[in-house]
């Protein structure tokens, strides 16, 4: 007849394999965060919301700042301060672009936010715009026309993430219709 022992818990954070030491805790962490965030991109991508004016946008876009802010006190937290923010920071330059009245000006946030991401494609940016729902097709075209002209050379200090986000096409639902 066997018996079972019950084990006291173990508290170490670290595990050794071949001399090298992984924090596999922080490597959960730092992956959980990283798809959280991707999966909050990827929504709205996909246009699980839209805006109807300037007012929902602003809304919309604080809202975002907000969990955006919640998911870094999050991460933080259970990473033991350790700073992972740029992976948030999309979810809140994203916001921006939303939260802008001006359409006049939208060229020049979403040019930000591809400075700022150098992985973010013509299809998200497309994206992004639809769901703004105020950019009209021209003015959709001389933005993604214009940023391909001036699109900035890759840095290696930023953390890609949007190249991981994949956007529906947006003319399927158009040619059923």
């Amino acid at each position: 007849m066997f018996s079972a022992t019950i084990l006291p818990p173990v508290y170490c954070r670290h595990c050794q394999i071949d001399g090298t030491v992984f924090d596999l805790f922080q490597e959960i962490t730092t992956e959980a965060h990283r798809r959280v965030v991707i999966e909050y991109l990827k929504a709205i991508m996909q246009k699980r919301i839209s805006f109807r004016n300037a007012e929902e946008r602003k809304e919309g876009a604080e809202r975002m700042i907000k969990e955006a802010d919640q998911l870094k006190f999050l991460f933080r937290k259970l990473s033991d301060g350790e700073a992972a923010d740029s992976l948030c920071d999309a979810i809140a330059a994203i916001a921006e672009v939303f939260k802008l009245t001006d359409p006049t000006l939208l060229y020049l946030e979403v040019s930000t936010l591809v400075s700022r991401y150098p992985d973010v494609r013509e299809e998200h940016i497309t994206a992004l715009l639809a769901v703004r729902g105020d950019a009209s097709r021209d003015m959709r075209q001389m933005i993604i026309e214009t940023l391909n002209q001036n699109r900035p050379a890759s840095t290696a200090n930023i953390q890609p993430i949007f190249r991981d986000i994949t956007v529906p096409s947006m003319t399927v639902p158009k040619l059923l219709k």
